[in-house]
C-alpha cells in the first residue's frame, strides 16, 4: 500500500523563532550535537527541519525526529500538544522520502503526564505508555492503538475539510483518504511502537539551568584541544551557531555536522589551532595528483596537529587518506615520501600505550615500513634524524610488544647506522650549536637501546644530556627548551598510563638539573615577545620618534628570537623589521632585511617555515616596485610565482591571498605604465605578456583595462608615479642607474653601472648607509647638517674613497660572496668606514667627534653592527636569490635610460623630525 500518498494530510509545522520554549529547543539540539560528536557517530543533525530536530545516519538508514516541549502545564491525551505531536509524526512516518528508513520519533519535555483521569483525557494510558514503551504488552497496544487511531482520524477528518475546496487536490485527497481508512492494525502498531516519550518532571527554569549544566559537562569530553576555562565561551558560540543554522532557508543550510562543530570550537581556540579548520576544509575530499612542496607540508602539519592533539577516528581517517595519496605519488621525492609515511604509521598506531591490542595495527604496511628504513639517508638537517629516532622507537616496541614481524636484523643494522654517523657528526663538528642539537639526538638514541632495561637506557641518555650545559655560553640559537619540555611530556605520558616506575624520579632529578639552563631560555622567548608587545605600542602613535623606537623594539625582539626553537618568532621579526624599514621610506634597508628573512628561511631547511618564502618575496617585490626598480620588480614577481606555487600551504590557490593580489597589481601597474612612459620598450612588455601565460590574460589584463581608463596618457600617468614612488620608475634601465632619495633633510643619489654585478655592491651600500641614518635620526639627528646634495658614484674595486668635491664622493667596494663570520665582519667594517667619512664631513661636530659619536653611541651602544648585517652579507643574499636576471629582464641596460620630461618629482624628506606623520602601520 503506497501510504507515502498520505502525506498530503501533514501541516507545514517549519518552527519559528517566536515560538513558546524556543531557546530551550536551541539548547536540546545543541546538547544532540554534542552527544553526536563525542560518540563519533556519522548522523547529520537538522534544526527546525521536519520537526525541531532532525537527525539522519545516511549509512545506517535511519532517521529520528524529535519534538521538544518547554511547558509549566503536564500533559495527557486530550493536551494539544500531544495530539499533534501524534499526528505530525504520522505524516512523518507516511512520507515517501523515509519509507525505506528506520524512523523513530521522540517527544521530550520538562513537564510530566497529568497525575489522574479527568473526562478523557486519558491521563494514566499515556503513562502506562511512557512506562512500557521498550516492553509495550499486546493489551496495552490495542489500547493505545484505539487512542491513536482516535486523535489520527479527527486529524484526518479536520485536514481534509480544509482541503476539499482545492481543485488540484481533489483526487490525490480521495486516495489519501481510502488509503487511510484501509490501513490494518499492524500498520498502526508499527508507527505506535516507532513513537518514544521523555518527561523529565522538572519546573521550566530547572529545566534550562540542568541543561546548561550537562552542555557545560559534556564540552571538555569533545575529543578536540580545548581549554577548559572557555567552556562557557565554547557554549555560547554554539548555542548562536544553532540559532544561525536554524534560520536559514535551505535544508541544508540548517545541517550541524562533526566538521562543522570542530570549524567553531577550534576557531575560538588558541590562535596557534585555529589553522586546523581550514587544513580540514582544504584536504577533504583531495584528489592529489602532483606534488607540491607547500601543499605536502600543510597536509603533514594537519595529520600532526591530529596525532599530537589525539583528534578521533574520523580526523584520523581522514589524514591516513590524503598521506595514502602522497604515499602513492610517482613524483614524490623519497625525503618527502619518508616524511608520509613517518606520519602515516604514527597515525595508525595512535598514542594510547594501554590499549588492548592482540596485533600491530601496521602489520599490513610492512613494504612502507621498509622503504622507510631502505631509503634513510644522513641528513644535514638534525631534526629529520631525530624524527628517524623515534620512528626506530616505534618499530622496535611493535616488535617487541605485538609481534610486528619485520626482520629485527634490518631494524639493528640501522640502528647501528645512525648511531655511528651521530658519533662521526659529534666528534667533528665545530660549530658549537649543532654540536649540542647532535648529544640531544644521541641522547634520545641511547634512551631505547635496550628495552628490557629501561633505567639503564636512560642513564646512558643523560649522559649525552649532560653534556650539553658546559656548552651553552658559546650558542648562539641552540635551547634546552626543547629538551626539557619533551621530558616534561614524557613525564605526564607515564605519570597516565601508569607504566613510568622509577624512571620517573629520574627524569624529574635530571630536570631539575637543566632547569635554570632552561628558564634561560624560555625568558629570551618572553623578552622577545615584550618587546614586540612595547614595539606595537609604540606604533599606535603614528609619528616617526616613536616609528623610530618601534624599529629599535623589533631589532631586540629579533636578537632574543635567533634560538632554535624560536625560529617561526625570528622570521617573523626579520619581515616586521623589513616592513618597518619601508614605512621609514628606506627601502633597500627593507630589501635587505625581505631577502634575509628568505634566506634564513630556506636555509632553516624547516618544512613548517616554508609558507614564508613566497611572504618575504612578496615583500622584496613590493619594495622594488615602491623605489621605481621595475625590472628588478618584474624578476622579483617570476621568483615569486615559483615560490608561491612551491611552498605556499595552499598552492596556487589565489582566492583572498592578500600578498598575491597585491603582487598581481603591482605587476599590472609596470605593465600598464612601461608602453606609456618608454616606448621603447613596447616589445619587452609584449615578450613579458606571453611568458606570463594566463596570468596575464585572466588576470592583469583585465586590471590594465580599468587603469587605462585612470591613467590613459604619459602626462596623466606621471602624476600619479610622482606621488606613489620613492624613486622615478624604470630606474633600472639604462647603461647607468641612478637612485635618490631624501633623509634627515638631505638629498641623496647614488650612481653606478647598470649590470649585475653593481647592482648587489651598490645596494649594499645603500642598505648600510639607511640603518646608519635610521640610528642617528633615533638618537641624535642634530649632529648631521641638513640641505646638502650629496652624490656618490660607487664603482666595483678594493676598497677606496675619493671626494671630489664637497659633497661629491666616488667610492669602490668589492665584490664578496663569503660566508666565513670574520671576512664578513670585515668587509663590513670597511663599509662602515667609507659611511663615517662622508657623514663626517656633513656632521656638525669635528671628524674626531663625529668618529666618537660613530663608534660609541652606535656601534657599542646602540649595536649598529647587529642591524646593518644579520649573519650573512647582502651582495651574498641579493646575488643567491632574486639577484640573478631572466633571459627577458637581462635586457634592462640596452634600453636607453627612461626620459624624465615633465616628471616633477618631489622626493619625501624622510626621517626628518617634526616633518612627518605617518601612516598607520598594520
Amino acid at each position: 500500500m503506497s501510504t507515502h500518498k498520505l502525506h498530503i494530510f501533514s501541516k507545514n509545522r517549519d518552527a519559528v523563532a517566536a515560538q513558546k520554549g524556543y531557546s530551550f529547543q536551541q539548547l536540546k539540539t545543541l546538547e544532540d550535537w554534542i552527544e553526536n560528536r563525542i560518540a563519533g557517530a556519522d548522523e547529520e543533525i537538522y534544526c527546525d527541519f521536519e520537526d525541531d530536530i532532525f537527525s539522519r545516519n545516511l549509512s545506517k538508514s535511519e532517521v529520528t525526529f524529535k519534538q521538544i516541549k518547554l511547558y509549566s502545564t503536564d500533559f495527557s491525551f486530550s493536551s494539544e500538544a500531544i495530539k499533534k505531536a501524534i499526528a505530525h509524526f504520522f505524516s512523518l512516518y507516511v512520507k515517501g522520502e523515509y519509507s525505506f528508513d528506520k524512523t523513530t520519533f521522540y517527544f521530550e519535555t520538562n513537564a510530566s503526564v497529568v497525575g489522574r483521569d479527568v473526562k478523557d483525557n486519558d491521563a494514566a494510558l499515556l503513562t502506562e505508555w511512557n512506562e512500557n514503551q521498550s516492553n509495550i504488552s499486546d493489551d496495552l497496544l490495542k489500547r493505545i492503538r484505539i487512542r491513536v487511531k482516535k486523535i489520527l482520524g479527527e486529524y484526518i477528518a479536520e485536514r481534509v475539510e480544509e482541503l476539499k475546496e482545492n481543485v488540484d487536490l481533489k483526487s490525490d485527497l480521495q486516495r489519501a483518504k481510502n488509503i487511510y481508512d484501509n490501513l490494518t492494525d499492524e500498520d498502526f502498531d508499527a508507527f505506535t511502537k516507532s513513537i518514544n516519550w521523555q518527561f523529565d518532571d522538572e519546573e521550566t527554569n530547572e529545566a534550562v539551568e540542568n541543561i546548561l549544566g550537562r552542555i557545560s559537562g559534556l564540552i571538555p569530553k569533545l575529543p578536540l584541544p580545548l581549554d577548559a576555562a572557555k567552556t562557557t565561551i565554547y557554549s555560547s558560540l554554539l548555542v548562536s551557531e544553532v540559532f544561525m543554522r536554524s534560520i536559514q532557508d535551505e535544508p541544508e543550510g540548517r545541517k550541524l555536522t562533526k566538521d562543522l562543530l570542530d570549524a567553531v570550537l577550534l576557531s575560538a581556540g588558541k590562535k596557534e589551532d585555529q589553522w586546523y579548520p581550514e587544513a580540514i576544509q582544504q584536504f577533504r575530499g583531495a584528489d592529489i595528483t602532483q606534488f607540491y612542496p607547500g601543499e605536502f607540508q600543510a597536509a603533514i602539519a594537519g595529520a600532526r596537529y591530529c596525532r599530537w592533539n589525539q583528534m578521533d577516528e574520523g580526523h584520523k581517517l581522514l589524514w591516513i587518506g590524503v598521506l595514502t595519496q602522497y604515499i602513492e605519488l610517482s613524483d614524490i621525492p623519497d625525503a618527502n615520501k619518508r616524511k608520509a609515511i613517518y606520519e602515516y604509521i604514527f597515525l595508525k598506531i595512535g598514542h594510547d600505550l594501554k590499549q588492548n591490542r592482540t596485533a600491530s595495527p601496521v602489520i599490513d604496511d610492512i613494504g612502507l615500513i621498509n622503504y622507510y628504513i631502505a631509503n634513510w639517508k644522513p641528513s644535514y638537517r638534525l631534526r629529520d634524524i631525530e624524527d628517524d629516532v623515534s620512528f626506530l622507537q616505534l618499530i622496535k616496541s611493535q616488535i617487541l610488544l605485538l609481534g610486528l614481524p619485520f626482520p629485527v636484523d634490518q631494524v639493528t643494522k640501522w640502528e647501528a647506522d645512525i648511531k655511528n654517523y651521530l658519533e662521526t657528526e659529534a666528534a667533528k663538528e665545530k660549530k658549537i650549536d649543532r654540536l649540542c642539537e647532535i648529544l640531544e639526538i644521541q641522547g634520545h638514541l641511547a634512551h631505547q637501546w635496550d628495552f628490557n632495561d629501561r633505567i639503564k637506557g636512560y642513564k646512558a641518555g643523560f649522559e649525552y644530556y649532560r653534556r650539553i650545559p658546559p656548552l651553552l655560553d658559546k650558542t648562539q640559537y641552540y635551547s634546552l627548551t626543547g629538551l626539557y619540555d619533551q621530558l616534561g611530556e614524557m613525564t605526564k605520558m607515564l605519570i597516565k598510563h601508569q607504566i613510568g616506575g622509577d624512571l620517573i624520579p629520574m627524569i624529574d632529578e635530571f630536570m631539575g638539573e637543566i632547569q635554570e639552563h632552561a628558564d634561560k631560555t624560555g625568558l629570551r622567548h618572553k623578552a622577545a615577545q615584550s618587546f614586540i608587545e612595547r614595539g606595537a605600542l609604540y606604533l599606535a602613535h603614528h609619528d616617526l620618534p616613536n616609528y623610530l623606537l618601534a624599529l629599535e623594539q623589533f631589532h631586540k625582539a629579533k636578537e632574543k628570537w635567533r634560538l632554535e626553537y624560536t625560529k617561526e618568532g625570528y622570521i617573523i621579526s626579520l619581515l616586521g623589521i623589513a616592513s618597518m624599514y619601508e614605512a621609514l621610506g628606506m627601502t633597500f634597508a627593507a630589501k635587505y632585511y625581505s631577502l634575509v628573512a628568505f634566506w634564513n628561511t630556506w636555509h632553516f631547511a624547516d618544512p613548517k617555515l616554508y609558507k614564508y618564502l613566497p611572504k618575504a618575496l612578496s615583500l622584496v617585490l613590493d619594495i622594488d616596485h615602491k623605489h621605481g626598480a621595475w625590472i628588478s620588480g618584474i624578476n622579483d614577481f617570476e621568483h615569486y610565482l615559483y615560490a608561491k606555487r612551491e611552498f605556499d600551504e595552499k598552492g596556487f590557490d589565489m582566492a583572498g591571498d592578500e600578498y598575491y593580489e597585491k603582487a598581481v597589481f603591482q605587476m599590472g601597474t609596470i605593465m600598464h605604465a612601461i608602453p606609456l612612459l618608454h616606448p621603447e620598450m613596447n616589445e619587452f612588455v609584449e615578450s613579458l605578456k606571453k611568458s606570463l601565460g594566463f596570468i596575464w590574460t585572466d588576470q592583469i589584463s583585465p586590471l590594465i583595462d580599468a587603469m587605462n581608463k585612470e591613467a590613459p596618457d604619459r602626462d596623466s600617468l606621471i602624476k600619479i608615479v610622482d606621488h606613489h614612488l620613492v624613486d622615478f620608475p624604470l630606474n633600472d634601465v639604462g647603461a647607468v642607474r641612478n637612485i635618490h632619495f631624501r633623509a634627515l633633510e638631505n638629498s641623496w643619489h647614488m650612481q653606478f653601472e647598470n649590470n649585475e654585478s653593481m647592482a648587489p655592491i651598490a645596494e649594499e651600500f645603500i642598505s648600510f648607509l639607511q640603518v646608519t641614518l635610521c640610528e642617528i635620526a633615533r638618537i641624535n639627528s642634530a649632529i648631521l647638517n641638513t640641505g646638502r646634495k650629496i652624490s656618490i658614484v660607487i664603482e666595483k674595486g678594493h676598497f677606496q674613497k675619493q671626494m671630489h668635491s664637497a659633497n661629491n664622493w666616488v667610492i669602490t667596494i668589492p665584490e664578496f660572496d663569503s660566508n666565513e663570520t670574520r671576512e664578513v665582519q670585515m668587509h663590513y667594517l670597511y663599509i662602515g668606514s667609507l659611511i663615517i667619512s662622508i657623514l663626517q664631513n656633513i656632521s656638525t661636530v669635528t671628524n674626531d667627534e663625529f668618529r666618537l659619536f660613530y663608534n660609541e653611541e652606535l656601534l657599542h651602544k646602540h649595536n649598529l653592527g647587529g642591524k646593518v648585517i644579520e649573519g650573512v652579507s647582502y651582495q651574498r643574499v641579493f646575488r643567491n636569490t632574486t639577484g640573478a636576471s631572466s633571459e627577458l629582464t637581462k635586457q634592462k641596460a640596452d634600453f636607453p635610460s627612461l626620459n624624465t620630461d615633465g616628471f616633477n618629482k618631489h622626493y619625501r624628506d624622510w626621517l626628518a623630525v617634526n616633518k612627518n606623520r605617518l601612516p598607520a602601520k598594520k
